[in-house]
């Protein structure tokens, strides 16, 4: 837990470094912070800060598509890999790639979770941005799902319908091939979360059913990235990281506290999930007006976040009180 400490220590002290360069009697500079930071037991960051933007893809990245076509209607600017394919954001989250493909040279079908230690840190943005990212790579099947049973947003995000999605698999209300659905975006599928039923998460995650469509996820697509909730608020990470490959935590600057991230990493240790690495997102400082290298997160984007628990369960549906 040493480098998790002292990541967090170092990014609470640009905080509040922050904080005073804001004050009116401070001249008002920005301070720079760390751009990623290990967690867990993992045995180095997953993302390294990018020093040139400006500088060539990296071999693996050779094999790249044409580029995009104009705006797509609906679909969420927070996608900046998409509209912003030169953009210091799309190279940081190369930057992101490059080190996970790295970790696999053998181009091994993985399943990776995306966790925050609590609500509003940008996990589902990164899940988005980071699918979006491998999708480039044609030789690359991707696949995006929405594992977040009570505060989904991906499906909103890519201008998809909310449902039927995996809860309904999970509770053999729909097929596999029903809720598996195209994208704007070549090379990326997506599965939304649908709808529990007011089933309780834990038990459609624990059924045999469950272990089933991820094996089949992580058969058929190269990478399989889950959006999940955070892992202190409930327990469903701990449930579907059983499934995955590894977590991705993420970080963010200015927000995220220690204990908060501490705990996170206990309680996905606690059930033996592997811990890729983290994720350290935001912006320079909280006057900067914009995010200088926040891995997409905020890029343009527009969708609002709200409280995890500012949604309520209503004759089954999830909805907004």
């Amino acid at each position: 837990m040493g480098r998790i400490a002292d990541a967090l220590k170092r990014a609470e002290l640009e905080r509040r470094q922050a904080i005073v360069s804001d004050e009116p009697d401070s001249g008002g500079v920005a301070v720079a912070a760390p751009s990623a930071t290990d967690l867990g037991t993992a045995s180095r960051a997953v993302l390294s800060p990018v020093q040139d933007p400006n500088a060539p893809a990296a071999p693996d990245l050779l094999d790249i598509q044409a580029p995009p076509g104009p705006v797509v209607e609906g679909l969420s600017e927070s996608l900046v890999p998409f509209y912003e394919r030169s953009s210091l954001v799309t190279e940081q989250y190369r930057s992101l790639r490059t080190r996970l493909l790295s970790q696999n040279p053998n181009y091994e079908h993985r399943i990776i979770a995306i966790t925050s230690a609590v609500p509003k840190e940008g996990k589902s943005v990164t899940t988005l941005n980071l699918g979006c990212i491998l999708a480039e790579i044609r030789h690359l099947k991707v696949l995006v799902v929405d594992g977040d049973f009570r505060r989904s947003s991906l499906a909103h995000m890519l201008n998809q319908p909310t449902g039927p999605g995996l809860a309904e698999v999970l509770d053999g209300k729909a097929t596999y091939e029903e809720v598996l659905r195209s994208t704007p975006i070549p090379n990326l599928m997506f599965i939304p979360a649908g709808s529990t039923g007011g089933r309780p998460a834990a038990e459609l995650l624990t059924a045999a059913s469950a272990t089933a469509a991820f094996k089949r996820m992580q058969n058929e697509f190269h990478y399989t990235i889950v959006d999940t909730p955070p892992a202190t608020t409930v327990t469903d990470v701990g449930i579907i990281g059983q499934m995955c490959t590894g977590v991705i935590v993420i970080v963010r600057l200015h927000r995220t506290h220690e204990g908060a991230a501490k705990r996170a990493v206990r309680l996905l240790q606690v059930n033996n999930i592997p811990i890729i690495g983290s994720l350290l997102v935001g912006r320079d400082a909280p006057s900067a007006g914009y995010y200088g290298y926040g891995y997409g997160y905020g890029y343009g984007y527009r969708y609002n976040y709200y409280r995890y628990y500012d949604y309520v369960q209503k004759d089954g549906e999830t909805k907004k009180p």
